[in-house]
């Protein structure tokens, strides 16, 4: 039961909330994080090309380090979300199950009067 509540709380969350990442076949990404940079490839060509290269593998790690850094807050985010909303659905359908087992219990006792 906990699970088919956390995997509705998964589903609602990916659907309703702005800030959630997707979740779609099992995969996950972030929302709000830009697309992924690609990697550059190294020039061979000479070292001037190659020199170049560098560069470029120097500003695409700066832009993939913040990349990693978004998508692990907005995971950690969604993952406290995710466990916050199953909590709350949980404590609910115990809280209605409580009271219906209750009334049951009352109606029984009244009955066998």
């Amino acid at each position: 039961m906990k699970q088919i509540i956390a995997i509705l709380a998964v589903l609602i969350l990916t659907q309703a909330s702005g800030n959630a990442g997707t979740l779609v076949n099992g995969n996950w990404t972030p929302a709000h994080c830009g697309a992924e940079p690609e990697p550059p490839v190294i020039d061979k060509t000479n070292i001037e090309n190659f020199n170049r290269s560098i560069d470029a593998i120097n500003a695409w790690q700066d832009r993939a380090l913040e990349y990693h850094a978004c998508m692990v807050k907005e995971a950690n985010a969604d993952n406290e979300r995710i466990t916050n909303t199953a909590n709350q659905a949980q404590s609910r359908l115990q809280d209605e199950i409580n009271r219906i087992n209750a009334e049951a219990d009352q109606v029984r006792n009244e009955l066998t009067k």
